[in-house]
């Protein structure tokens, strides 16, 4: 590829593309075509409630506002009727919306409440069941728990199979030869394969069919069977051109190129050109990110420094905007679930007042013909009721209140990994431009490490101790190669919290940590510099003390105010707000206090940082 496509290339991913291909247009109209069948008929029917969850399916991954206005049309309508087969409906729609945003856990939830209403409905609800726990399957493997994933994807192939639902079966089995294959179980997958295989043919369905044969020719791959291998990749790529199946057709070009490593850098390099391109038709971004990563590995073992940089950029850009996507749809559905959860309180206070309306007029009636002694009983169930009214509004408020404080945390928490991952690749970026290959090679093993770990702890709202301390070490060994062992790290750790099960928020000491690093030890010219950290247990509190002999914070602020006037850092303003919030989330005090350290002549001498949180 000559060097003015490149450039080609990278204009038009950060320009965006001018149109999504004839794929997009086709889903528009079948779109267009059922919102106009709901205009035609208003009765609210099952017929009805299944054309909503259609159009909220086809918008889900284009228009997220879009696709969650039809979800919550289906389970209000789903709920006046007390249609539990729409109920089970809408929570896969909403499950499906939470997947798309990385939300596997919420996505989960969902899928669960759907196999309940599913259950509920009787046998017509079996193949929502069967849906619902295939894809909580699909969930666990992307976060790489497979052994949940074999058993929830198990469950789903006797109810497909009693059904007759042979393109279900044969989904099921596809998606454990995956996990086979990404555990380098691969007798295994071959006997998924095999036993799926059955079932494809069955449905003579050319996705899934495509799927298979691709599985088939990774297998051949692995095992160094080259022919055969290239025979079912090239079945795989004839069945999608078939129905112009652009996603299939993008993992068979992606797949040959990763697996087939005897074909020429050159015929690798043009299969995931052919795989860009159906990702830039189609905006996938997570398949941009994909093959443009491959791309630049593939240059740069070609010793093509320009043209591996190009793609790195592609990439980069790429991850960011599926990073930036993912928080964005969860805004959306966090907004929407928050509204939908006021209409639920409205509704139900509207409800009660309902009730009440109608017990005074029985009251009223009955006061007619009864003695003057039950106007005493009258005024007692009012009160009675009275005060039920105001505990329900009491319980509402406080998991109003409660709720509002995750969303915050969990706010703050987006907000700190995307600081600390835009410093660690400015880290690896410097090794880069000096070209340092050996040094940049430890540094990038040690943050992929460190952001597997991110990843897993970001999950969660709390992660375990000890999985904090390997995250914090692993930050200061990168900080540690990043400026050549200008400073030692010891670290005092109480045994009892390393060998119990306590939890913290994630990463939440690391902004200290960099802090202590990059603006006392990094700008100091002495000699024998040393980083501290210890961790006690101290009754119900964990105290961290974090303590360095650099320049102190006095000569620090001069040298920010002098060599970066425009900077501000938000890392520590937004760590002691997220301890502060812990802490009162767990009633506990506590918080953070900065001591700045001097000698024995009144000279700066470092800096000291004490940190108090609730143990959990």
């Amino acid at each position: 590829m000559n060097l003015y496509k490149q450039y080609f290339l990278v204009w038009i991913f950060f320009a965006g593309a001018i149109c999504a291909g004839s794929n997009l247009y086709a889903q528009t109209n079948a779109i267009d075509s059922m919102e106009h069948w709901l205009k035609d008929n208003p009765k609210l029917d099952s017929q009805y409630i299944l054309t909503l969850h259609r159009i909220a399916y086809r918008y889900s991954e284009t228009n997220i506002s879009k696709s969650f206005e039809y979800y919550e049309k289906v389970a209000t309508i789903s709920d006046s009727l007390n249609f539990n087969y729409g109920k089970s409906l809408a929570q896969i729609n909403l499950a499906l919306l939470l997947s798309n945003s990385a939300n596997y856990e919420g996505s989960n939830e969902s899928y669960f409440k759907a196999i309940a209403y599913a259950d509920s409905f009787g046998v017509g609800g079996l193949r929502l069941k069967a849906v619902s726990l295939n894809n909580i399957g699909e969930n666990f493997k992307i976060i790489k728990d497979f052994d949940k994933c074999r058993q929830y994807t198990r469950e789903a192939i006797p109810i497909n199979r009693n059904l007759k639902a042979w393109y279900g079966v044969a989904v099921n089995y596809e998606l454990l030869q995956r996990c086979d294959l990404e555990q380098n179980l691969f007798k295994n997958a071959k006997i998924n394969l095999d036993s799926g295989m059955e079932y494809a043919l069955k449905t003579q369905n050319s996705y899934i069919l495509s799927q298979y044969y691709r599985g088939y020719g990774k297998l051949q791959a692995i095992s160094n069977n080259i022919d055969s291998a290239e025979y079912f990749f090239n079945k795989a790529l004839v069945l999608a051109n078939s129905q112009n199946e652009l996603g299939n057709k993008f993992q068979v070009y992606k797949a040959k190129a990763e697996y087939l490593k005897i074909l020429p850098a050159d015929k690798r390099i043009e299969l995931l050109d052919s795989a860009l391109s159906i990702a830039y038709q189609t905006k996938y971004m997570e398949g941009i990110s994909q093959a443009a990563q491959l791309l630049s590995n593939e240059y740069d073992l070609k010793e093509n420094k320009d043209s591996s940089l190009l793609y790195y950029l592609i990439y980069k850009k790429a991850n960011d905007s599926v990073f930036s996507e993912n928080n964005r749809r969860n805004m959306v559905i966090k907004e929407a679930n928050w509204m939908i959860r006021g209409k639920e309180i409205e509704n139900a206070h509207l409800k009660e007042l309902s009730a009440i309306q109608k017990r005074e007029i029985l009251f009223r009636n009955v006061l007619l013909l009864a003695v003057g002694g039950l106007l005493l009983l009258i005024i007692i169930s009012s009160i009675v009721i009275n005060k039920n009214i105001q505990a329900k509004k009491k319980h509402t408020e406080s998991e109003l209140k409660q709720r509002l404080t995750e969303m915050q945390m969990q706010s703050i928490r987006a907000q700190m990994n995307p600081h600390f991952i835009f410093n660690c690749l400015n880290s690896i970026e410097n090794f880069i431009m000096r070209n340092n290959k050996i040094e940049a090679s430890e540094y990038l093993n040690k943050f992929s490490e460190l952001i597997r770990i991110m990843l897993d702890s970001s999950r969660v709202d709390l992660a375990s101790f000890t999985k904090n301390m390997e995250g914090i070490r692993l930050y200061v060994e990168l900080e540690q190669l990043r400026f050549n062992d200008k400073f030692s790290f010891t670290t005092d750790i109480d045994p009892e919290l390393l060998n119990g099960d306590y939890k913290v928020p994630h990463l939440m000491i690391q902004p200290y940590i960099e802090n202590a690093i990059l603006h006392g030890l990094s700008q100091s010219e002495g000699e024998n510099l040393k980083l501290f950290l210890s961790a006690k247990l101290k009754g119900e509190y964990i105290h961290y003390i974090i303590e360095d002999n650099g320049i102190g914070r006095v000569r620090s602020e001069k040298y920010a105010r002098h060599n970066k006037p425009e900077h501000k850092s938000i890392g520590i303003e937004l760590s002691g707000e997220r301890i502060n919030m812990f802490n009162q989330q767990y009633n506990g005090q506590g918080g953070t206090e900065i001591t700045d350290l001097y000698d024995e002549n009144n000279n700066p001498a470092g800096t000291r940082v004490t940190i108090k949180v609730k143990a959990v």
